[in-house]
């Protein structure tokens, strides 16, 4: 089969397409060095650093007061510190810092709405923790400054355990409130990351803000393409460890895995239909790669496209009646999409001479794309409805993008002067923020869905 190349890359079935330079070899074999993780109790990788690197809209002004802490044992934690950063990080808010704040109330009856008007301020949250330290309660209202009434007021429960994930779900309810949108900040990253040296690769799994990070799985041999499933349970990912490429599926939480294959056949870039019944990959077969739907119970697969081109690159539409993948079958890598019960597969799309690895928007209408231009890979929004294609980033070597569940940001593998990190785009701003490791380099992101809320407890009245 073909397997195309970026400079400076690794070669790899299925994780991307590159310039039609290289042909597919087979991995050298190494030592296997393979520990499956369970999630909760390992040891974490390091942190991720944030860095802002572009912005092109105003912020609206809000200000997130420190909560009050009514717990009598315990030391507090700043629940509004850790909303504030979700939320100045979207780039679509501007909170105002602590020191400027002529009070801090902890209740809209509490406030002097004139006050914060003089301060051009548009919304506030304020709140404040009670109970136990072992199950206390956090209640927090909204408030819109100038129409004088609270937008939102709540009660949540929480445990020391969970206060970041707590602050987060607050985060998205603002967010929700405020644009319309669901938010994204309760949410997960899958990536991995490689230690140049060293020869290991870690599957990592951390909050959407890079922090909290457990390796899921360790090894000598590349990782690569990690999926998500539709309920977060689980993740399928590409391992060489065998000495080729093979999807496996593996539990998030307790780090039990299986091949996808019962007959261990090289296959690689995996996405899960909306349902969560089935995945779709590139299987080898015969030296050729073409596109393949297993269902995740077991069976044997279902074949998809049949052409001697590289067919690669899976994605589900949202309905999941229809495959997008990556195909070099005409003029350079382009998208073609094909029903899933089997049909003609139709080009989709038709700007410049390299458009690669695709994935839908959710309940959106658009599509992210690697695009090449000027020898530049960058990452890109097509538009299915006029096949428009705005570019989002500069590259030079911009990959693996992958939607907030919300559709509003994307996550994608980025290539700069100053190493491999992943970048982030949200799209309402503008903004670009690129998470950096303290060692190693990063790559293959992957932005997990909403998952079950359990400690909401709903609106006070």
């Amino acid at each position: 089969m073909k397997l195309f190349k970026l400079p400076g890359e690794m070669a790899s079935l299925g994780s991307r397409v590159y310039p039609p330079s290289a042909r597919t070899r087979r991995p050298r074999s190494r030592a296997l060095c393979l520990a499956v993780l369970a999630l909760l109790p390992l040891a974490a990788s390091a942190q991720l650093d944030i860095v802002i690197t572009r912005s092109t809209q105003r912020a609206i002004p809000i200000a997130v007061v420190p909560f009050e802490w009514r717990v009598t044992l315990g030391l507090p934690y700043d629940f509004a510190r850790i909303v504030e950063a979700d939320l100045e990080r979207t780039g679509q808010f501007a909170p105002m810092g602590r020191e400027t704040m002529i009070t801090r109330p902890t209740r809209f009856s509490e406030m002097r709405l004139d006050n914060w008007r003089i301060m051009d301020v548009e919304a506030v949250l304020v709140g404040h923790v009670s109970g136990s330290e072992a199950n206390p309660a956090i209640e927090f209202e909204l408030v819109d400054v100038y129409a004088g009434k609270s937008l939102l007021v709540y009660r949540l429960q929480s445990t020391r355990d969970a206060f970041r994930a707590t602050a987060h779900r607050i985060a998205d309810l603002v967010y929700e409130q405020l644009t319309g949108a669901r938010g994204m900040f309760s949410t997960r990253l899958a990536y991995v990351q490689v230690t140049p040296g060293r020869e290991e690769f870690r599957l990592i799994v951390a909050d959407a803000d890079g922090q909290n990070p457990i390796v899921v799985l360790r090894s000598a041999e590349p990782i690569m393409s990690p999926s998500w499933s539709p309920d977060g349970a689980y993740l399928a990912y590409v391992s060489f460890e065998a000495g080729y490429a093979e999807v496996f599926v593996q539990e998030v939480v307790t780090g039990s895995r299986r091949p996808l294959s019962p007959e261990r056949a090289t296959s690689s870039a995996p996405a899960w239909s909306p349902d969560g019944k089935l995945l779709a990959v590139a299987r080898n077969v015969d030296s050729n790669s073409d596109i393949y739907v297993y269902s995740v119970d077991g069976g044997s697969p279902r074949r998809l496209t049949r052409h001697p081109a590289t067919e690669t690159e899976p994605e589900f539409s949202a309905d999941g009646d229809r495959v997008y993948f990556t195909s070099d079958r005409g003029i350079g890598p382009q998208v073609y999409g094909v029903p899933v019960q089997g049909g003609r597969a139709q080009r989709v799309s038709f700007t410049g001479s390299y458009n690669a690895r695709p994935r839908l928007q959710p309940e959106g209408n658009q599509m992210a794309i690697v695009h090449q231009q000027d020898g530049r890979f960058r990452i890109g929004l097509l538009d299915l409805r006029d096949e428009s294609l705005r570019l989002l980033t500069d590259g030079p070597l911009d990959e693996s993008p992958s939607f907030a569940p919300n559709g509003r940001a994307l996550i994608f593998g980025a290539g700069t002067a100053a190493g491999r990190g992943l970048g982030v785009y949200f799209i309402d701003s503008g903004i670009l923020r690129l998470l950096r490791a303290p060692e190693g380099i990063l790559r293959e992101p992957a932005w997990g869905p909403h998952e079950t809320q359990p400690n909401l407890q709903g609106p006070t009245p």
